[in-house]
């Protein structure tokens, strides 16, 4: 990938975010990051303080992204990965694929995620 496709590409995918965070209080932070577990774009709501350190964000995007390119195989099978949501104890994070990007999106535990909240993401990514 040159480096303007590259630009262009963080340009997309951060407003994106920015549109994802925007869309619901609920939201904490949306990412999207390559098939390699590369950061592309990220949004914090504003006076939220992150739970990962970057080196660990890093870490669990290389693990997801991983785990990602093995359910793309496994949906050949199975059919397309619409999404996938991991409830931890204090956060839950929603998880969408679009071709090579991973899109990453926490919300609080105590607000977890809905189908309205879900679909509404989903066509921010999806256009």
């Amino acid at each position: 990938m040159n480096k303007s496709s590259w630009v262009e590409l963080i340009e997309i995918n951060r407003k994106k975010c920015e549109d994802i965070v925007a869309c619901s209080k609920k939201v904490r932070y949306a990412g999207c990051f390559n098939e390699y577990g590369r950061t592309i774009a990220g949004k914090i709501r504003p006076g939220i303080k992150p739970v990962f350190s970057p080196n660990v964000i890093r870490e669990e995007f290389f693990v997801i992204a991983s785990t990602m390119k093995s359910r793309q195989k496994i949906s050949k099978g199975l059919g397309e990965l619409k999404y996938i949501l991991i409830n931890h104890k204090k956060i839950n994070i929603l998880l969408f694929s679009k071709n090579t990007i991973t899109f990453y999106i926490t919300f609080d535990q105590k607000t977890p995620a809905d189908s309205t909240l879900i679909n509404k993401i989903r066509k921010i990514i999806t256009k």
